[in-house]
């Protein structure tokens, strides 16, 4: 999938540790995700071409922010649950199983080798949401820290 980053300059550290950083970044990626999320959603439904994978649309939400092992905070912002339309049937066994929307959203991106297209969205939706999400998180940092 894709990967988001924000790098920050050296002397906001010696600031940030006089701030309380956990609140800061939590409070940051739950105020930034959701513009992800819509960002996510307008171009995911680009990529849809057939009625049944609009359900792979509203499926896309935000997680809640965690802290790693690492200490770092992240925030998922990826299709969640399975898709009521499309079955997997299964050629060795006799099983039918429904497909998960996170697979959906693969098929998506890269294409099935031989039957569809890569018509890749992930990249496209985090470029066009990265100066909002980056705005959203120094709002929230200045509003913490008291800045202007």
């Amino acid at each position: 999938m894709a990967r988001f980053e924000v790098d920050f300059p050296e002397d906001f550290l010696s600031e940030l540790l006089e701030t309380d950083f956990d609140e800061i970044a939590e409070e940051a990626l739950k105020e930034a995700a959701p513009l992800l999320e819509d960002s996510l959603k307008k171009s995911c439904a680009v990529a849809v071409e057939h009625e049944g994978d609009s359900e792979l649309v509203d499926s896309i939400k935000a997680g809640k922010p965690k802290k790693t092992k690492t200490d770092a905070y992240i925030v998922n912002v990826s299709p969640k649950g399975y898709s009521k339309t499309k079955i997997y049937h299964h050629k060795k066994k006799d099983r039918k199983y429904p497909v998960s929307n996170a697979l959906k959203a693969i098929w998506k991106e890269y294409g099935i080798p031989g039957r569809q297209p890569p018509r890749p969205f992930i990249d496209r939706a985090c470029n066009e949401a990265r100066e909002s999400v980056t705005a959203k998180m120094q709002e929230v940092y200045n509003r913490k820290v008291g800045s202007k």
